[in-house]
């Protein structure tokens, strides 16, 4: 009788959880599927736009990534956060940062050969990759014209004269 009573018992679950899963599987639609598409939008249409100033954590884990691709390690965030805030006059220390970071062998910096094969689309690039913004005629001319009148300038000085900016500073 009890053998008879757990397997009627059993059956039930069995049929019940059968019936749960039928229910479940049927409720989904095709409808129910979203597409999202991802359009590119500029963050900044001038250096005006720019007014909070980044963090000293801010600027050294976006300064890392702009030049690495990637994130930088705790241990470093943290040595690196220590000596900005140990010394007084932060335009040095921030100097010292940037020259460390593209003095590393795994900054993606452009060659020069590179750069010089079009300046207008290094420049464009340059100014998207480090303001978030498209650089405005004068700048995009005057860059332009630097690079092209002297042999000298490297992707590495470019690099270094926009991080080291005041707008690089701000977000």
């Amino acid at each position: 009788m009890k053998t008879v009573k757990l397997f009627r018992r059993g059956l039930m679950v069995l049929l019940f959880s059968v019936a749960m899963l039928h229910i479940g599987c049927n409720t989904k639609t095709i409808e129910d599927r979203y597409i999202y598409d991802i359009q590119t939008k500029e963050i900044y249409q001038s250096a005006s736009q720019k007014q909070t100033l980044k963090t000293t954590t801010q600027f050294v884990s976006i300064a890392y990534s702009d030049l690495n691709n990637s994130s930088i390690t705790n241990d470093q965030l943290n040595k690196l956060d220590i000596a900005y805030q140990s010394l007084g006059d932060k335009k040095i220390i921030e100097d010292m940062i940037i020259k460390t970071f593209l003095q590393q062998a795994n900054s993606l910096i452009p060659s020069n050969t590179v750069m010089r094969s079009d300046i207008s689309s290094f420049v464009q690039n340059t100014y998207l990759r480090f303001y978030n913004r498209k650089p405005n005629e004068f700048e995009a001319w005057k860059v332009k014209d630097m690079i092209e009148k002297n042999a000298d300038i490297t992707p590495k000085m470019v690099y270094y004269t926009l991080m080291t900016s005041d707008e690089y500073r701000y977000y």
